[in-house]
């Protein structure tokens, strides 16, 4: 069966608008948000040691939220809590650009507590997102559910990431500042803020997400996997602090270390975003053929190998190129990497595994963020990038343990590949 280009009437109504709520999001979160965010805070004056400062504690709050968000979903329900994260990501979107307006003693802290909110919000929200798809899905359908998803949010991010390149320049005409000026940067950020606040209207039409009778016998509620969500645990980890080299700090290294313009940088990266749509959408097809684990392992392999050219070639060319294949390989990796977590465990544990791996992400993104900065300053970005690539490498170890398992336990008489309580869903 070619899932590749599945349609999206093959979908209930709540998965549209879960993918819907995705892409707008994306739009103005992670496209004008991340791309403008380190500019900005640049712009204030700081330099990479704050930037590392700035992303790790959302990292580390995406991490601490983790469990939270998914005892949240499970004990206010998912529409609720979807609808508070989606509130609280946009307050905090609003606030960071309201950094210069503070008072002066606030305003060593105030960019660091917004993003603070800003990531606690999306902890809550996409947390509960990926669970709640998962159970408006069909064992048959969620790997285009979870690519679909992917596409989209790269279309959200794309769009977002080109317009929010070419934004600064708009505004410092509008205001007759330059480019080294925080203004034009804080304006961008308020219209990514006004975008992603859209995204609301889909969440606030979802209805009840609730799964219907198995059609399958009743199984007895599965007890938690916890040696594999533990190993999951490590992989993400390490795979995400090996990622975070090139995350957090890529557009400031552009724009410091290269002295590429904000709107080539929004270019490059929209053209990184065109890679990952494409690439999203095979990621049905490949995980037919080879299984979403065996995906997720090797997507991370090539990642490793797309931030070489960071550590080799110091020009915005090899910048360049090692970014589009970074983030074609991230978009391949997510979708896979969330079909492979809700195939791991019983329906009832989905979102306390997916809030387990969004600490892993939190914690391996924050530990190298934070230790980023200082490395930056103490030996350059090329000795950072390297420890981004030897952090990825390593992160295949464990989830090749993982499969290992799987497969050993497949090739048993008695045992049942199947998921326990992966039933056939709908709303």
């Amino acid at each position: 069966m070619n899932v590749v280009h599945a349609p999206l009437s093959q979908f209930n109504r709540n998965t549209r608008l879960f993918i819907a709520a995705s892409a707008i999001f994306a739009l103005g979160f992670f496209g004008i948000q991340t791309l403008l965010r380190v500019l900005y805070v640049l712009r204030l004056g700081h330099g990479p040691r704050y930037v590392g400062m700035f992303e790790s504690a959302g990292a580390f709050t995406y991490m601490s939220m983790g469990m939270v968000s998914g005892a949240m979903g499970r004990r206010l329900g998912i529409r609720r809590t979807l609808l508070l994260g989606g509130i609280v990501t946009a307050i905090g979107m609003t606030a960071l650009p309201l950094s210069e307006f503070v008072p002066p003693w606030a305003r060593e802290f105030w960019p660091i507590v917004s993003n603070v909110a800003t990531i606690a919000g999306w902890s809550i929200l996409n947390v509960n997102l990926v669970a709640a798809m998962a159970t408006t899905t069909t064992r048959r359908n969620r790997n285009s559910a979870y690519a679909l998803g992917s596409a989209t949010r790269g279309a959200g991010m794309l769009a977002g990431t080109v317009f929010g390149g070419v934004l600064p320049g708009l505004f410092a005409r509008v205001l007759h500042q330059n480019l080294n000026m925080p203004g034009p940067y804080r304006c961008g950020l308020w219209v990514g803020a006004g975008l992603a606040s859209l995204g609301l209207i889909p969440l606030s039409l979802v209805g009840p997400v609730e799964p219907v009778a198995s059609r399958q016998p009743a199984r007895p509620r599965a007890a938690l996997p916890l040696l594999p969500i533990v190993l999951m645990g490590v992989y993400v980890c390490l795979r995400h602090a090996g990622w975070a080299t090139s995350q957090a700090f890529w557009n400031a290294y552009m724009d410091t270390a290269l002295s590429v313009q904000t709107s080539s940088i929004g270019l490059i990266t929209g053209a990184g975003q065109v890679l990952a749509i494409l690439a999203s959408l095979l990621t049905p097809r490949l995980a037919n053929r080879h299984g979403n684990g065996w995906l997720a392992m090797i997507s991370t392999l090539a990642v490793a190998i797309g931030l070489i050219p960071l550590v080799l070639i110091p020009h915005w060319t090899a910048a360049a190129g090692a970014q589009l294949c970074v983030l074609a390989m991230s978009a391949v990796w997510l979708p896979a990497l969330q079909a492979f977590q809700m195939e791991m465990v019983d329906s009832t544990w989905r979102s306390t595994a997916y809030g387990a791996v969004s600490m892993a992400m939190g914690l391996g993104y924050g530990l190298v963020s934070l230790a980023g900065g200082y490395v930056v300053e103490a030996a350059g970005y090329r000795v950072l990038f390297l420890v981004g690539v030897v952090l990825t490498a390593m992160s295949v170890g464990p989830i090749w343990i993982v499969l290992r398992r799987r497969s050993a336990r497949a090739a048993q008489p008695d045992s049942n590949p199947g998921t326990p309580g992966d039933e056939e869903r709908a709303i």
